[in-house]
Order: C-alpha cells, then sequence, then structure tokens
C-alpha cells in the first residue's frame, strides 16, 4: 500500500515533464516556425545580438589592465544578460495570453511559464556555447582561468535569472503596471548589471553599494572564474547564495499568488 502513493507521485512527474516539453515545442514552433531555418534562427538570433556588441564595443579601444580588452570582457559577459533580460521579454504576460490552455487539465499555470523560460534560456546558452569555442579560436578570448568558478558562476548568473524571470512573470500578472513598464526596469538594470564593465573600475562607496545587488556578484565570480588574476573582481559568495535562496523562495510564493488569480479569472 505505501508504494502506490509513491508511484502515483512519479506518474505526476512524468506527465508534466511531458506537457512542459510539448509547451517548449509548441512555442519554439510559434516563435521560429516549423522549417529547419526557424530552429536555426533560435541560436541564430541571440548569436548576432552578441557579435554585434561585441564589434560595437571593439571599437571604443577602451581596454582594461593585463591587456583584457572591451571585446572580449564584452564577449564573456554579454551572453548573460539574455537569461534575465531576454526571459522577462517571454514570460510577462505569458500566462495571460495562453489563458485557453489552462481549460486542459493537464496545464498548470506555471508549466507555461516554465516551458518560456527553458526555451529562451536554451537559446541564450546554446548561443554562448557555439560562439565562444569561435571566438577562442580566433584569440579574441582564451580558455576560463578557473574552470569550476567560471561555470559555478555561470549558474549562479542562470539561478538568479530564473528566479528574477519568475519574479518578473508573477508581478506582470498581478499587476498591469508592471506589464507595461517592464521594459524599463530591464533597462534600468542594465548600468548595474556587471555586464558593461566590472566592478573593480567603480570608486567606493558605490562599489559596496552595487555589490548588494546578487546579479553583480554572480558577474563577478563568473568573471573570477574566466579572468583569474589577469582582472581584480569582488564577490562575497555566502551572501550571493543567501540572496539567491531568497529570491526563489520569493518568486514561487509570488508566483502561487498569481496562479491562484489566473484561475479565478480563467477557470484553469
Amino acid at each position: 500500500m505505501s508504494a502506490r502513493p509513491k508511484e502515483s507521485l512519479w506518474r505526476q512527474f512524468a506527465i508534466q515533464r511531458r506537457v512542459i516539453w510539448a509547451l517548449v515545442m509548441r512555442e519554439s514552433i510559434t516563435m521560429y516556425g516549423r522549417e529547419g531555418l526557424g530552429a536555426l534562427w533560435l541560436i541564430a538570433e541571440p548569436l548576432m545580438f552578441i557579435v554585434g556588441v561585441m564589434f560595437i564595443f571593439s571599437l571604443l579601444n577602451h581596454g582594461y589592465p593585463n591587456g583584457v580588452t572591451e571585446a572580449e570582457y564584452l564577449a564573456v559577459s554579454y551572453p548573460t544578460l539574455m537569461f534575465w533580460r531576454n526571459g522577462t521579454g517571454r514570460v510577462v504576460k505569458a500566462i495571460d495570453i495562453n489563458r485557453s490552455l489552462l481549460h486542459h487539465q493537464n496545464i498548470r499555470p506555471i508549466d507555461i511559464i516554465y516551458a518560456r523560460i527553458i526555451l529562451t534560456f536554451t537559446s541564450g546558452a546554446a548561443a554562448f556555447m557555439t560562439l565562444y569555442p569561435i571566438i577562442t579560436f580566433l584569440g579574441i578570448t582564451h580558455l576560463p582561468a578557473h574552470w569550476f568558478a567560471f561555470a559555478m558562476g555561470y549558474l549562479m548568473v542562470i539561478w538568479f535569472s530564473f528566479s528574477f524571470v519568475m519574479i518578473m512573470a508573477a508581478l506582470a500578472e498581478l499587476s498591469e503596471a508592471v506589464e507595461r513598464t517592464s521594459h524599463i526596469i530591464i533597462y534600468l538594470m542594465l548600468p548595474v548589471s556587471g555586464v558593461f564593465f566590472p566592478a573593480f573600475v567603480v570608486p567606493q562607496p558605490y562599489r559596496d553599494w552595487l555589490l548588494l545587488f546578487p546579479l553583480v556578484d554572480c558577474m563577478e565570480y563568473f568573471h573570477h572564474g574566466y579572468f583569474g588574476s589577469q582582472m581584480l573582481t569582488y564577490y562575497h559568495l555566502p551572501y550571493t547564495l543567501f540572496m539567491l535562496l531568497a529570491m526563489t523562495l520569493f518568486a514561487y510564493g509570488l508566483t502561487e499568488i498569481a496562479i491562484r488569480r489566473a484561475r479565478v479569472y480563467g477557470g484553469g
């Protein structure tokens, strides 16, 4: 008798996994089409953004100490921006737009958000993994100084992005004002994201204030993994991990409130 609930739980998990995968396929076809070129665009679109920004900033001829160039810094940093920037754009009002899907018993509101996050994050990660070996071969970038810190920093940025995107999705469902101002919030985050300049160029006490933003700490640890002793970095891992965990718990709590509202007004 004790095994049956466990089997039921695993069956529910398997069903929801298939539902999320079906939603990912549906979203990819909607955004990029059914043809092979459409699937290629999944990687080509963010790739073009990365190359374009890297080229424009390289024209500034402004380098950092120890031979670090703008092109190298942006080639490593800019792809991380696509997780939280593009992810926010994809999930805002996602439940409201797909409200008709909630009449299917196995589709939960959070599955819609998961599907869009997975699609966006996969696209951004694939673009970086495609570009990075190429620009390393060309000599623009090099292999990471510390592989573990490089990988963990990258995963921490993804963790932050996931929590942030979930929070923005929930707030947009609860308030139309957040939906209309979400792009403004994203633009205001750009200068303080750690993507366009490292923390060591910021004078005190502004640097300490900047490092209170967990995304900056994630980026600095990511930069530490890539540059090593080549660039001075600042990060506080215990604080960052605590803030990421707090953001995740807050995101799920807020999402639950938004889902309840979606069910009340949408009958899901």
